[in-house]
């Protein structure tokens, strides 16, 4: 049960990010204040993350504050969703440092280098697909689900990627890029 709790709150937590950023940077307009419902959204089911798995929660940790470093939090509902899931990990978890340190360097360099090539060298091609696609999160999550046969951390970062992806392929058939 909690692998399925997992994989519905981590496509829903994909789901509500990148509405939240087609809201505010890509120009999806719906109702007032729609930003700032999908932001508390995103933040509610990244905090219901930390909840389910204490390597999940650091997972969730480490990514919220890589996009703090990344400069990625940039409009009102990205900061008050990694506001719930930063004060939700630190009301309920332990923190593991060692694990933290792996996952939020991972996450901070790989990410930076696909905001490079996105942003500043504005890539097409194959180049941009491997960057745009976030493979930086499964990946890692992968190999430390072999290494210690916790697959909570895989199965969160496979269906956060692939949520957020296929919502991002559909905005953008739809024209919000």
């Amino acid at each position: 049960m909690e692998i399925l709790s997992i994989i519905l709150l981590a496509i829903c937590y994909g789901i509500t990010m990148k509405i939240a950023d087609l809201l505010n940077e890509h120009g999806l307009k719906w109702f007032k204040g729609s930003a700032l419902i999908f932001g508390i959204l995103w933040g509610l089911f990244g905090a219901a993350l930390v909840l389910t798995d204490t390597a999940v929660a650091i997972v969730i940790l480490a990514m919220n504050l890589a996009f703090l470093v990344r400069n990625r939090l940039d409009y009102f509902n990205h900061q008050v969703a990694a506001t719930i899931i930063i004060v939700s990990y630190l009301l309920t978890q332990t923190f593991m440092p060692m694990l933290f340190g792996i996952f939020f360097a991972i996450f901070a360099i790989f990410g930076s280098l696909k905001d490079y090539v996105d942003d500043k060298l504005r890539k097409k091609g194959p180049i941009m697909w491997i960057t745009e696609s976030g493979w930086y999160y499964p990946i890692p999550g992968l190999i430390y689900s072999i290494m210690t046969n916790n697959w909570s951390v895989f199965v969160m970062t496979f269906f956060y990627v692939l949520s957020y992806n296929i919502v991002k392929y559909m905005a953008t058939k739809k024209g919000y890029k």
